[in-house]
């Protein structure tokens, strides 16, 4: 696992797979886009994008960042697997916090699904519940590696 506590860790640990500052993946980020739209909206619980997640996913989308060599776990920063009820899930966790939520990926060690609200902060949804990562991408992947994270809950209007 890496070992994050600064924005320069975080940085560092995306070069090493593949990122760059200002990267433009536009184009996957629109086609990673349309695919949660349309599952979403087959499921029956439509998602739209919005401005915070669009601007995540075209500087990382179709990134894979490496969590755990061993294990060969990885972030991958591309549309989620959709098991079981997992817009439903988004959609509550979304009516909890008061804001629209946008899934950005998934981490591969435990299939969790991660998601960002309209402000930028990020959550961590796993089968054990929903957790705040932090805010933007730095706080968010700094918090991912420094347990407990807090309960999603926590932040609930």
């Amino acid at each position: 696992m890496p070992h994050l506590n600064a924005p320069a860790d975080v940085d560092a640990w995306f070069a090493e797979n593949g990122w760059t500052p200002g990267r433009n993946a536009g184009e996957q980020a629109s086609a990673f886009v349309a695919e949660v739209v349309e599952e979403s909206r087959k499921s029956g619980f439509p998602l739209e994008p919005f401005a915070a997640a669009t601007d995540f996913l075209t500087e990382h989308a179709g990134l894979r960042v490496t969590t755990d060599p061993q294990r060969q776990d990885h972030l991958h920063f591309t549309p989620v697997p959709v098991w079981g009820d997992l817009f439903e899930d988004i959609a509550e966790l979304s009516r909890g916090l008061g804001a629209r939520v946008f899934p950005i990926g998934w981490d591969s060690a435990e299939g969790e699904i991660l998601v960002i609200d309209e402000q930028g902060r990020f959550f961590n949804m796993s089968s054990f519940g929903n957790y705040y990562m932090g805010t933007g991408k730095h706080g968010a992947m700094i918090g991912l590696f420094h347990w407990p994270m807090q309960d999603a809950e926590d932040l609930y209007v």
